[in-house]
C-alpha cells in the first residue's frame, strides 16, 4: 500500500514537471546592432580588446528564462555579449580571444518584465567589469529599459539602450580608446 501511494506521489510529480516545460514558450530573441556606430573603436589604443565571460546572477532553473514560462533560445548572459561584441565591431573594433590588453567580463543582476497597456516593458541591469591585466580599470552597472508590442521586441530594444550605456559612457571610453 505505501509503495504504490509512493509509486503514485512519484508519477504525480513527475507529471507536474513535465507539463511545466511544456508551457514554457520559447521566443527568439534575434538581436542584430542595427544603430549607426556611435563610437569609432578603430582608433583604440590601449591595446586589444577581449569580451570575456558573461554570467547569470539571477536565481532561475534555466539560463534562458526572460520572464515567468518565456525561455529566450539561447542564455541571457550570450544574449548580452553578443549585443556587445556586434555594437562594438560595428563601430570598427578588433575584438581578440587571446593577446588581450583589456577583457570586458559581465554579470546580468536583474531582468523585470512588465505589462503594459500597449505591450510589454523590459529592463536589464549587467554589472561589467573592464580589467587591464589583473588590475580593474572600470567597474559598473549598465542598465536597459523599453516596451515593445512583444516581448521579443521589447528585449530587443533594451538591449540597444543596455549596450548604449555602455558605449556611450565616457569612463569607460577613457579606459578604451
Amino acid at each position: 500500500m505505501k509503495a504504490m501511494s509512493l509509486i503514485s506521489a512519484f508519477t504525480s510529480l513527475l507529471i507536474s514537471f513535465s507539463s511545466t516545460s511544456l508551457l514554457a514558450a520559447e521566443i527568439s530573441i534575434g538581436y542584430e546592432y542595427k544603430q549607426n556606430p556611435q563610437v569609432d573603436f578603430s582608433k583604440a589604443t590601449k591595446g586589444p580588446l577581449k569580451i570575456g565571460q558573461f554570467t547569470d546572477a539571477r536565481s532561475v532553473s534555466d539560463a534562458r528564462t526572460v520572464a515567468g514560462e518565456s525561455i529566450a533560445d539561447q542564455p541571457l548572459a550570450d544574449i548580452v555579449s553578443n549585443a556587445l561584441i556586434q555594437a562594438m565591431t560595428a563601430g570598427g573594433a578588433t575584438l581578440v580571444q587571446e593577446g588581450q590588453s583589456l577583457t570586458l567580463d559581465g554579470e546580468i543582476t536583474e531582468v523585470l518584465v512588465t505589462e503594459k497597456d500597449e505591450g510589454m516593458e523590459v529592463t536589464i541591469r549587467t554589472h561589467v567589469t573592464l580589467r587591464r591585466g589583473s588590475q580593474t580599470a572600470f567597474d559598473t552597472v549598465i542598465f536597459g529599459r523599453s516596451s515593445g508590442a512583444t516581448l521579443e521586441e521589447a528585449v530587443r530594444a533594451t538591449l540597444d539602450r543596455l549596450v548604449n550605456s555602455l558605449i556611450l559612457d565616457d569612463y569607460f571610453l577613457m579606459e578604451v580608446l
